[in-house]
């Protein structure tokens, strides 16, 4: 089985649930978006209870998590804002 290797990009918030600005991922090689919110999920407890309200984005677009990922892929993850 082949494996992609990612950069997920940690903004806001998700920086302290992940403890990094950025981190590498290895997936199956078919893996979309939202199995490398999975993995990431495994990984970090404090992500996994606030999963469900992040953000994807790459690039300049927010994307679905059926979006299939490709190596070298940068996936942002994009907490919740709040303000006021």
């Amino acid at each position: 089985m082949n494996s992609i290797r990612i950069t997920v990009e940690c903004f806001g918030a998700s920086q302290r649930w992940c403890g990094a600005e950025s981190l590498q991922l290895d997936l199956n090689e078919s893996a979309d978006a939202g199995q490398a919110l999975a993995a990431l999920a495994q990984r970090f407890p404090d992500f996994a209870a606030r999963r469900a309200s992040v953000a994807l984005a790459m690039g300049d677009a927010v994307i679905p998590a059926d979006r299939r990922l490709r190596d070298g892929d940068r996936l942002a993850l994009i907490p919740p804002v709040s303000g006021g």
